[in-house]
């Protein structure tokens, strides 16, 4: 069974949505490589400084808390 996503990926998918970003758009104005983005995004690499400039792309908490900002 796979594990369920943080609330900070399921809060950034959301705000993805909402904006219609794409992970490869994410990708490329951050300037890292979209399969690390996607890693980080789906929980698989954990990487707080990334997550950090996700969460400021999207303006979201970074936090894991279940607020919804």
């Amino acid at each position: 069974m796979a594990e369920k996503l943080s609330p900070w990926c399921k809060r950034a998918k959301i705000a993805m949505i909402q904006n219609d970003i794409g992970v490869t758009e994410m990708a490329e104005k951050l300037g890292n490589n979209r399969s690390y983005i996607s890693s980080v995004l789906n929980g698989r690499v954990v990487s707080p400084p990334i997550r950090k400039r996700i969460s400021d792309y999207l303006n979201i908490s970074d936090d894991d808390s279940y607020s919804n900002n």
